[in-house]
């Protein structure tokens, strides 16, 4: 393995979001990687939407693609309907840790022009203090969990946490449960970031998405 690191953009689809593609495609082409090496794999979701551990299934199947090749370092989940900056990548491998994404909103209610708050989430705060963080600037914030749709996570946490060891048919809020417990009891930082700064389109149809942010990251 050489010391450069090289990421895994892993893109789980399904019909269900084709609404969007087009958007997806032309910001993959569009990341910058300037310093390290990409790999975009997209997966054709064949199974029915929502179905009992379809989802968790999906993320297996790229986390055993970075696991059984040396090479990569890094695997970054990236939703169909989730837009992040075009720098997104080169952000979050900056900040150096094993888990860390970005802000994206809640799709539900979108379409009256509201949000039910960030994909991402902190225990003991209300919805309101939380919203409040993620909006904050310049802030890289330590949190309980976050959904699957902007993540990088490093190549050592999947190593010891598979997708399919847990019987939730969840797939985020039980890795992040998980890799956190594994850290502790290996003595390694496995907490779950997540960057203010990063603050991503989420797409409910072709045309219109949720972003709370006061400024259009591009």
């Amino acid at each position: 393995m050489n010391n450069i690191n090289r990421v895994l953009v892993a893109v789980p689809y399904h019909e269900n979001k084709r609404y969007c593609f087009n958007q997806l495609l032309s910001r993959v082409n569009e990341l910058k990687h300037d310093g390290f090496e990409i790999e975009v794999v997209m997966r054709w979701d064949l199974e029915e939407y929502g179905g009992v551990d379809n989802v968790k299934k999906q993320r297996e199947f790229f986390r055993k693609m970075v696991i059984e090749s040396p090479d990569f370092t890094h695997l970054y989940f990236l939703g169909v309907d989730t837009i992040p900056p075009k720098d997104v990548l080169e952000r979050l491998l900056d900040h150096d840790k094993a888990i860390v994404g970005g802000v994206y909103w809640g799709r539900h209610g979108a379409e009256n022009g509201s949000s039910q708050g960030a994909v991402a989430w902190v225990n003991g705060k209300s919805p309101e203090e939380q919203s409040k963080e993620f909006l904050s600037r310049n802030q890289l914030l330590e949190i309980d969990g976050m959904g699957m749709d902007c993540v990088l996570i490093r190549r050592d946490v999947l190593e010891k946490v598979s997708y399919l060891s847990w019987i939730q048919n969840d797939d985020d809020y039980p890795f992040y449960v998980k890799a956190k417990q594994i850290g502790l009891e290996d003595g390694i930082n496995y907490g779950c970031y997540i960057d203010t700064n990063v603050q991503c389109r989420h797409y409910f149809n072709n045309k219109s998405y949720t972003y709370l942010a006061e400024v259009c990251q591009d």
